[in-house]
């Protein structure tokens, strides 16, 4: 079989074939996957809007038009409003996530340098509002260039380069603050 394109698929879907449907997945749900987590901090709530995110893709892959946004930045917007939606609706954590706490001693791993920057970077990241989370993960993460990214989040470029220097900001201060040795 050979690999279809993005807009072959998108027809393919469209028409409601669902091997193209599985086809795009195969293809860019790890990444609309990632986008949801690294937003949400939950692999859970990440696999379930990635499930959503598809879901619209499905039903309304005959909206998608190819000369307005690649596909990747039509479905990393549905992606993010997905999770915007989620972070705006009140909501209480299920006991069962309670009980999974994380035990506050470090592990063999944590005790290299590495994984002690990598824990301060998840920190930073967690203390990072929501858009700014978003706007790191899809630059540095997903490699997406200023005006996809920006177009993904709502944002002019203008706007997106000023919230992504905030947050790199607010991650380099937040980091420091936790620097080991640092009062």
């Amino acid at each position: 079989m050979t690999e279809d394109s993005d807009e072959a698929l998108m027809r393919g879907i469209a028409a409601g074939e669902e091997r193209a449907l599985r086809a795009l997945a195969a293809r860019h749900l790890e990444r609309m996957r990632r986008l949801a987590r690294k937003t949400l901090g939950s692999e859970a709530e990440a696999d379930d809007v990635a499930q959503e995110a598809l879901i619209r893709v499905w039903t309304h892959a005959a909206s998608w038009r190819p000369e307005r946004a690649r596909l990747s930045t039509w479905l990393y917007t549905i992606v993010w409003r997905l999770c915007v939606d989620r972070l705006r609706a009140l909501r209480t954590v299920p006991l069962e996530h309670a009980m999974q706490a994380e035990d506050p001693k470090p592990g063999a791993l944590e005790t290299l340098t590495r994984a002690g920057d990598l824990s301060r970077l998840a920190a930073a990241m967690r203390a990072l509002q929501p858009r700014q989370r978003a706007a790191l993960t899809l630059f540095y993460y997903e490699e997406m260039n200023g005006p996809d990214a920006a177009q993904v989040l709502g944002l002019s470029l203008r706007a997106f380069w000023s919230l992504l220097h905030r947050a790199r900001q607010s991650v380099q201060q937040h980091m420091t603050s936790l620097s080991p040795g640092q009062p």
